[in-house]
């Protein structure tokens, strides 16, 4: 029996004890285990002394060198003879979403325009568009509503108009990545169909609830080290990730969220800087499933006609679903129904990885309509997407009688739509496009688009664009265009254009600042030739805290216009109103009671501050993401304790969460107490506040420092099992200025 310091392919594996038997090394089970050697189970172990023992030589590769001067063992295997070491993700786990603060919002965006023409009277419309919303912890529920012409201009018809836009109760479920709507939304299609907006009720998959989870299939790369190494991992030659491996086959599953096709390059440099390249295609594709992954919806409901015409003209019934499911990694299949009084459809379609890092779509639906009969829709497409070059070609058709979800059937459909565009990229040499498409109808002429575009940067933030396209129909026509765009300081932009298109030129320069948070105020002037007439434009755009405003101004030789906008949010939540931007994510209300003028924002950038009761509103969170609500600690008084300046929070859509900052008041004081012997308080006795119980040590001489102090506040000293009480008044003093009072006499408590 051999103690020995064991080193296997150069890495040091602590002590074991090893058996030699006939020039043999022996190790124990646990060892190989330990080492993560694959063993035989098919190998006859040694037994030596009620243990089984299992010889080395039976692992391929094996090597031993053995130094009896240190006891010490140089073991070598192959590295196909280790388990194989898998670089994964870990599972992804789900945020657990914030308790919502019930709140409700209205929001608003109001429009005034006024037009003034030489020979005609003008013109004047004020519309707005709201949206009224509660959120609570069963859902959230908005509609919204749009007004025409509300000053009642006679050149409009002299007709104020509301009309109801949406009313929809939303219900997301996390824990099942599902969302319930009930209410006015849109149909989910697949590969074929439209979007059909209905009243009723939708349940389906909503993978955006859980951030992080990646439902497309993604590659998998494989790879051999000797020896603990780093392993490199580029993507079409970016440094995607490093990584740490051991010896033994590896495989890298965390690959990076791509789509599309490229090369993956892995590098391994095992701890001698020794190298081993492997070089490998990958395929990917946001439009496959990753296997055995579902997505489904299911729907039911009447038809919405006319919407933003009439508040509420609903159609026929109808059921409609649509499921897709993930086969393997390279195939996702797909099939969809819809039932109506007058309608029957069904379609199946499929996604699959093809050779040469192609991606082909294929789909067919038959429909039956109780007067027109049956009809077959068709599709056919094809797909590349690279690192330079990208391509698609789609072939779709149907018969005269085929007839979608929601379709008028005195309308035809498309007879026959080719479409393809191809496209390069090149730093050096810019990108390079062409397109084509041609659509064939059943009742109108064939119309056919050639296109071409090349683009090219100029300078470090400079780009220069041309284009040219060619429509073929009855009428025939050429446009050609070139934009020069330029990225300057401050969010600023510079753009020239020149477009030629039959008998119209236009010519035309803007310049323009963007707003942001450090720069609310934005602009843009624009001033040359549109529709062959001289034109100006002028306009502002103000992001303040509590809304956005807009203006602009437009002259043409018979025409000036005048427009003017405004939008924003106002909300009710915790008893507060807030006035706010539009709302259109997830807010936070936090409170740091009775501290007012505290900045606070998300992470480091600072949105808002406290109102004078130390409450405010940081609006645009991600919903069920963890979001980092901080304070700025420069506003707090130096005399306010708090456990932290930052706070996690997880809110659900479009609600909001209220986030607490509990901060120790009153003021703080340096004081000194002394015994009744005249001598000092002893080092290590404890200061407490009446009804506190936050502990304050008495240190050297007698002092301590204690804060949370009121004009007047009783202290209770203890010491050994003892305790004395005595008040502390507080001089009055400027600012943040720390007093020194005492000596206060204990009495009652001995040394």
């Amino acid at each position: 029996m051999l103690p020995m310091a064991i080193f296997v392919n150069g890495t040091d594996s602590g002590t074991w004890l090893l058996v030699e038997h006939q020039g043999v090394l022996y190790a124990p089970g646990e060892a190989f285990e330990e080492w993560r050697l694959v063993l035989n189970v098919d190998i006859t172990p040694y037994e030596f002394k009620g243990q089984r023992y299992w010889p080395l030589s039976a692992i391929p590769g094996y090597r031993a060198t053995t130094n009896l001067a240190n006891q010490s063992v140089e073991l070598q295997f192959s590295p196909q003879a280790f388990a194989a070491t898998t670089l994964s993700n870990d599972k992804v786990k789900r945020p657990v979403p914030s308790p919502v603060l019930p709140s409700l919002q209205f929001s608003y965006d109001i429009s005034y325009s006024q037009s003034h023409q030489r020979s005609a009277p003008s013109v004047e419309d004020l519309s707005a568009l709201t949206e009224i919303g509660y959120s609570s912890q069963m859902g959230v529920i908005t509609s919204s509503a749009i007004g025409h012409n509300l000053t009642g201009s006679t050149a409009l018809g002299n007709r104020t108009q509301w009309l109801r836009l949406e009313t929809t109760l939303t219900r997301d479920m996390p824990e099942l990545n599902s969302t319930l709507r009930l209410g006015d939304t849109s149909t989910r299609v697949g590969m074929l169909g439209n979007n059909v907006y209905f009243g009723g009720v939708q349940f389906g998959t909503n993978f955006a609830l859980t951030p992080g989870f990646v439902h497309q299939p993604l590659p998998s790369l494989t790879g051999l080290s000797a020896a603990p190494s780093t392993v490199q991992l580029y993507v079409n030659d970016v440094l995607r990730q490093v990584s740490s491996v051991p010896a033994g086959p590896f495989a890298i599953e965390n690959f990076p969220n791509l789509s599309g096709g490229g090369d993956a390059r892995v590098v391994v440099t095992d701890q001698l800087g020794r190298q081993t390249v492997y070089q490998q295609s990958f395929f990917t594709n946001s439009q496959l499933l990753a296997p055995g992954l579902n997505d489904w919806s299911a729907e039911a409901g009447s038809v919405r006609r006319n919407l933003g015409a009439a508040s509420g003209d609903y159609g026929p019934g109808f059921v409609n679903g649509l499921w897709r499911h993930g086969y393997s990694n390279s195939l996702t299949l797909e099939g969809r129904a819809a039932v109506s009084s007058s309608l029957k459809l069904f379609e199946l379609g499929a996604v699959t990885g093809l050779p040469f890092q192609l991606l082909g779509r294929a789909a067919i639906a038959n429909s039956h309509d109780k007067n027109l009969g049956s009809g077959t829709q068709e599709l056919f497409g094809v797909d590349h997407q690279g690192l330079r070059l990208n391509g698609s070609l789609e072939v779709q058709g149907a018969s005269v009688n085929y007839r979608d979800l929601g379709q008028d059937t005195a309308v035809t459909p498309i007879k026959r739509q080719i479409a393809g565009n191809l496209s390069y990229a090149n730093e050096r040499l810019g990108s390079f496009g062409v397109g084509y498409a041609r659509i064939s109808n059943y009742s109108n002429p064939t119309i056919t688009t050639i296109s071409g575009n090349y683009s090219i940067r100029i300078g470090q933030t400079g780009n220069l664009n041309f284009n040219v396209s060619r429509a073929q129909s009855q009428i025939s026509s050429t446009s050609v265009g070139v934009t020069f765009t330029m990225l300057l300081e401050k969010n600023r932009v510079a753009t020239g254009y020149f477009n030629h298109s039959g008998d119209t030129t236009d010519t035309y320069a803007t310049f323009a600042q963007s707003p942001d948070i450090d720069h609310p105020l934005g602009w843009r002037v624009l001033a040359g030739q549109l529709q062959n007439q001289a034109h100006e434009e002028g306009g502002v755009n103000y992001l303040g805290q509590y809304g956005n405003l807009t203006g602009d101004v437009s002259t043409t030789s018979n025409q000036t216009a005048v427009r003017l906008g405004a939008s924003g949010s106002v909300v009710l939540a915790d008893d507060h109103w807030f006035a706010t931007r539009r709302m259109t994510n997830s807010f936070a209300v936090a409170e740091v009671k009775d501290y007012g003028d505290v900045g606070v924002g998300i992470g480091s950038t600072m949105l808002t501050k406290t109102d004078r009761t130390g409450v405010a509103l940081i609006p645009n969170l991600t919903a069920y993401q963890s979001n980092s609500i901080r304070l700025n600690a420069e506003d707090l008084p130096i005399s306010a304790e708090i456990d932290s300046i930052e706070r996690d929070v997880v809110p659900s859509w479009r609600s909001g969460v209220k986030v607490v900052f509990p901060v120790r008041g009153g003021r703080g004081a340096l004081i000194k107490i002394e015994m009744e012997d005249g001598g000092p308080a002893p080092a290590g006795s404890v200061v407490q506040l009446k009804d506190d119980k936050q502990e304050f040590y008495i240190a050297r001489r007698g002092e301590a420092f204690v804060t949370g102090l009121k004009p007047v506040t009783q202290l209770q000293l203890s010491w050994k099992g003892q305790q004395c009480k005595f008040y502390v008044t507080l001089p009055p003093v400027k600012g943040d200025e720390i007093p020194r009072l005492g000596p206060l006499l204990c009495k009652g408590v001995s040394r």
